[in-house]
């Protein structure tokens, strides 16, 4: 191969592998403007959704707050995850599963990993001890 030939084909080269950079600079650029704007919704939902909780306990009274306790309980008759409970009861998922970790800190319910999956069930009795005061 000539000398020409070979100074033209590093230049091809060099013009190939520059477009490929710069091709790769434009796509990085892009994908870091998509996971601010990402992060930026995030947070926005967030927000959105921390007022919207205090909009809820803000607008229920104490006896309410007892209600969804009480119908978690009574759902829980069979192992339930929180999307499900949420479906059936008309809620926000991040609502409910509030209310279910609130009762397995007073150790009403128990749960259960079901491959990516946790399940949630009343411990035996409760019902039963809710019915017997009346509740």
């Amino acid at each position: 191969m000539s000398e020409e030939a070979l100074s033209e084909a590093e230049d091809l080269e060099t013009g190939v592998v520059r477009k490929i950079v710069e091709t790769v600079d434009i796509k990085t650029d892009k994908l870091e403007e998509i996971h601010e704007k990402l992060d930026s919704l995030d947070k926005k939902m967030n927000s959105m959704e921390n007022k919207l909780d205090k909009v809820i306990t803000e607008n229920t009274d104490e006896s309410d707050l007892k209600d969804i306790h009480k119908r978690i309980i009574n759902l829980l008759g069979n192992w339930m995850t929180t999307k499900n409970l949420a479906k059936i009861m008309n809620y926000r998922q991040e609502y409910i599963s509030r209310k279910v970790s609130e009762l397995k800190k007073m150790g009403i319910i128990t749960e259960k990993r079901d491959g990516k999956s946790i399940l949630y069930k009343r411990k035996d009795g409760v019902k039963e001890a809710m019915d017997d005061n009346g509740d």
